[in-house]
């Protein structure tokens, strides 16, 4: 029987929170404020709406540019979380390069052709019939979780 692994890491208010005080720092303006409205894959330009609608802010393009930054420190607070998750669990690919899998989060199925650089304990997955030489190199990025056999 196999070891249930800790699941993968998510954005977290303290994740937020961080990422919103260097902002915040940048205009003068409330990290608390900011962290409650973001919400995670937000750009500036959004965060900036949000801001402006339910905190009666009166945001500029400089604000908003500045803004653009609270996604980007968030996305890499998670990326931190997930390579430490990784290294504390020990975790290990569940298939190996070469492997036909699905794909669930798209529901398609394709050949594991290697493993993300970036991303931790992701696949890099070419789509079933793609060919490469045609349309160029095109891989899906599946996290291990997000993978079954096909």
């Amino acid at each position: 029987m196999s070891e249930i692994q800790p699941k993968r890491p998510t954005v977290t208010k303290e994740m937020i929170l961080a990422a919103a005080e260097v902002v915040a720092a940048k205009i003068d303006a409330d990290a608390a404020t900011i962290a409650e409205h973001y919400r995670h894959g937000m750009d500036g330009y959004e965060l900036a709406k949000e801001l402006d609608k339910w905190a009666y802010w009166d945001t500029s393009r400089d604000d908003m540019e500045a803004l653009d930054e609270v996604d980007w420190l968030v996305d890499a607070a998670l990326r931190e979380a997930e390579k430490e998750w990784v290294a504390v669990n020990d975790i290990q690919p569940p298939f190996p390069v070469g492997a036909r899998v699905q794909c669930n989060v798209r529901n398609e199925i394709g050949t594991i052709t290697g493993l993300s650089e970036h991303s931790a304990a992701t696949y890099q997955v070419k789509p079933e019939g793609q060919d490469d030489s045609a349309t160029g190199t095109r891989r899906w990025l599946c996290k291990f979780e997000q993978v079954s056999a096909a």
